[in-house]
C-alpha cells in the first residue's frame, strides 16, 4: 500500500492543524463568548496525534530509504526551511506592532529570543519586549515546543531501526511496548511531582510516537482485524477516561482511530493535491493570534474579526507552502 497517495494522512493533518488554531483563539483570547471546553482541549491532543502520525510516517520513511544521510536531508528539508523563516519574520515584523523605536526593539532580549529559537530552545526566552505585553499570555509563538521534541524524534528513529531490524516481530513488539510502558510511567510521575509542562516532553510524548510505529510494523494485523479493534480501543479509552485518573491506554487507542481513519475508504485522499498547509498553519497561528489581540481586533469585532484571523493564517500557510516548502521538497521523490 502506497504510503504517498493512497491514504488520508494529508486530511488528517490538515485538521488536527486546524483544531489546534481554533482552541489557542479560545485559550489565548480568553473571551467568554469564543469559548467551548471541547475545542479548547484539542490543542493538546492534536499534538498528541501529530507524535502518532509522525511515528507512522517517519519510521516507514526510514525503513523504505535505510540511508542514514539522505533520511536526515530528507527530515530537515521538511521541517527546518518553514521553522526558521517563521521565527525571523515575526521577530522582524512585529516590530512595527512594538510599543518601542528600534534600538530598543532590537536589542541583546531581542538576539536572544532569535538566538533559543535557532536551538529550539523556545522555553528559554518565549518573549521579545515591548510586544504582546498587555496580552493574557506574552509569548510570541508558544506552539514550537513541538518542534524540538519533534527533531529529537528524528534521531531516535535510526537508533530504533537499527536495534530492532534483525529481531523477529515478537522481539519488536515486546521492545515497543516496553518503551510505551516507559513513555506511561514517566508521564505519571512527572505530572505527579513536577505538572503537566514535564509531561509533554520527550519521554512523555513518546508514547504516542511509538503507538505510531507499533501499528506500523502490525499494520496488515490491524487492518485485517481493525473491526474487533477499533470498537474496542474506543471502549477502553471512554471507560479510562471517565473512571481513571491517568491514560494507559488512550496514546495507543488513538493512534489505533488515527490510522484506521487514515486508511479508510472514504473521498479524501486527494485532500491534499494542491499542497500541504498544516505545518505552515501551525507554525504562522501563534504570532498572528496574539497579534489580533494586541490590537484589540477580537474585542471591537468579535466573530468577524475572529473568522478574518483564521483566513490570513490559512492564506499565510499557502504562502508558506508555495514560497517556502514547496521549492526545498520539489525534488524529493517521497514526502512522509
Amino acid at each position: 500500500m502506497s504510503m504517498k497517495h493512497n491514504n488520508n494522512f494529508d486530511f488528517l493533518r490538515f485538521l488536527f492543524s486546524l483544531l489546534v488554531v481554533i482552541g489557542h483563539s479560545m485559550i489565548l483570547s480568553k473571551k467568554s463568548e469564543f469559548w467551548n471546553g471541547f475545542l479548547a482541549s484539542m490543542p493538546n491532543y492534536s499534538v498528541c496525534a501529530f507524535f502518532v502520525i509522525s511515528g507512522f510516517l517517519v519510521y516507514s520513511s526510514f525503513e523504505r530509504v535505510k540511508n542514514i544521510r539522505q533520511y536526515a536531508k530528507n527530515r530537515l528539508k521538511r521541517i527546518l526551511p518553514a521553522y526558521f523563516f517563521v521565527v525571523i519574520f515575526f521577530s522582524i515584523f512585529l516590530f512595527f506592532f512594538s510599543t518601542a523605536d528600534a534600538d530598543k526593539y532590537f536589542s541583546v532580549e531581542w538576539a536572544k529570543y532569535l538566538g533559543v529559537n535557532f536551538i529550539f530552545a523556545n522555553f528559554l526566552k518565549p518573549c521579545i519586549p515591548f510586544v504582546f505585553e498587555s496580552n493574557p499570555e506574552c509569548a510570541i509563538n508558544g506552539s514550537l515546543w513541538t518542534i524540538k521534541v519533534e527533531l529529537m524524534f528524528y534521531l531516535f528513529v535510526p537508533v530504533l531501526y537499527y536495534a530492532l531490524v534483525k529481531k523477529s516481530l515478537k522481539t519488536k513488539n515486546i521492545s515497543l511496548i516496553g518503551l510505551y510502558l516507559f513513555s506511561f510511567i514517566y508521564s505519571f510521575l512527572a505530572e505527579k511531582y513536577y505538572g503537566y509542562g514535564m509531561v509533554k516532553q520527550l519521554p512523555g510524548s513518546l508514547g504516542y510516537f511509538i503507538s505510531g510505529i507499533l501499528i506500523y510494523i502490525n499494520l496488515d494485523f490491524f487492518q485485517k482485524h481493525s473491526s474487533k479493534i477499533l470498537p474496542a480501543a474506543i471502549i477502553l479509552s471512554a471507560l479510562e477516561f471517565y473512571f481513571l485518573p491517568v491514560k494507559f491506554v488512550f496514546p495507543f487507542s488513538l493512534g489505533i482511530l488515527i490510522i484506521w481513519f487514515a486508511f479508510a475508504d472514504i473521498p479524501l485522499k486527494n485532500f491534499g493535491k494542491h499542497g500541504d498547509f498544516s505545518y505552515g498553519m501551525y507554525l504562522v497561528h501563534f504570532p498572528i493570534i496574539q497579534l489580533f489581540i494586541q490590537e484589540k481586533i477580537y474585542d471591537n469585532y468579535s466573530y468577524a474579526g475572529l473568522i478574518v484571523s483564521y483566513i490570513i493564517i490559512f492564506l499565510c500557510s499557502v504562502l508558506i507552502w508555495k514560497f517556502i516548502e514547496s521549492p526545498f521538497l520539489k525534488k524529493r521523490k517521497q514526502i512522509a
